[in-house]
């Protein structure tokens, strides 16, 4: 197993909560992990999941990384971490019931196969660990079936909620779970451990200022540079939009809206291109110019019409609405 693809970069505190947690034995059976998105939310539940269930009863360290356990789950491969995705995952297909490996939702027969597993002990393992992701994916039906398991859940199981917007979810859900906020990753960080990797100088500055503070887009980055200049070439859109009228700022609104029909990673991704677009002009002119300056204040407003329009879509606003209204609020640039 390769230490370096599993090693997390940053969120030192959080790695350190859970392997307190695992170290004291005083598990909590629900947990939900928040933060961003490829910021290595997935990467940490894995780690706890194989420093509960680590072979290594020698070292005061754990996940040892070494054992047949521990690189079973790093790898995905270990029958009791399951990884719940939107798809078929744990779906048993009774009575006629339809495949849905493109389902963007985690279905209510996908959680029945949860609480079916969890009903019986683990194969091998001391723990049983579930890994929900994305939670808010979850529907009413869903989250209402889990629920009860959530309130009772069996003492060899621990749930792991992973979500990028915990506000979303049911209050019920949320009050059971123990939560465990991840952060962004200050980009000297994610830079420096770049290095680490044998990254050329060049490419891990270029990769870790592309990354927005999220080290698994750096990674990629790393791995596929031609991305960055592809994301250099959404910022330079930005630019054009802005300088745009109100007819082309709605004919972008309504592709952003079709195509969250299709894909809605696709349009938050965008989103995060705008939010680095408001960011960098905000550090640009920051760094040359007094607080007082226009451009400050554009930046400010721009970044919380961004702010505005995900939560919006998080709350199931109308998509074309809550965007819409997010480029009438962009301001002009000098």
């Amino acid at each position: 197993m390769s230490q370096d693809k599993n090693k997390i970069i940053g969120n030192t505190l959080v790695v350190e909560t859970l392997q307190q947690m695992a170290k004291n034995g005083q598990v909590a059976h629900s947990i939900l992990l928040a933060g961003p998105e490829k910021i290595g939310r997935t990467t940490i539940a894995l780690q706890f999941a194989a420093m509960l269930n680590c072979e290594d009863t020698e070292s005061s360290k754990k996940p040892c990384e070494q054992c047949r356990t521990c690189r079973l789950i790093m790898n995905k491969n270990h029958p009791d971490v399951i990884h719940l995705v939107p798809g078929n995952v744990l779906c048993r297909g009774e009575g006629g019931h339809e495949s849905h490996p493109n389902s963007r939702d985690i279905r209510i027969c996908q959680i029945r196969g949860v609480i079916e597993t969890v009903s019986r002990y683990p194969f091998e393992a001391p723990w049983r660990v579930i890994i929900i992701e994305p939670a808010e994916h979850l529907g009413r039906e869903s989250a209402n079936a889990l629920l009860k398991t959530l309130e009772e859940p069996p003492e060899h199981t621990v749930f792991i909620l992973i979500s990028a917007t915990p506000h979303s979810l049911p209050e019920t859900i949320v009050s059971r779970c123990r939560q465990v906020t991840c952060s962004l990753v200050n980009p000297k960080i994610i830079e420096q451990e770049l290095l680490l990797r044998d990254i050329p100088p060049e490419l891990a500055s270029k990769a870790t200022k592309a990354a927005n503070k999220r080290p698994g887009e750096a990674i990629k980055f790393c791995h596929h540079p031609d991305l960055i200049e592809t994301r250099n070439m959404k910022l330079e859109n930005c630019k054009n939009i802005i300088a745009a009228g109100n007819t082309d700022r709605f004919q972008y609104a309504s592709e952003l809206a079709n195509n969250w029909r299709k894909d809605r990673s696709m349009v938050y991704e965008e989103l995060e291109i705008w939010s680095s677009f408001w960011e960098e002009n905000l550090l640009q002119t920051a760094r040359t110019e007094n607080l007082t300056h226009p451009t400050i204040h554009a930046s400010l407003t721009g970044l919380k019409a961004v702010d505005n329009a995900k939560n919006n879509l998080d709350a199931l606003v109308m998509p074309r609405l809550c965007l819409e209204l997010m480029l009438l609020q962009f301001p002009a640039l000098n």
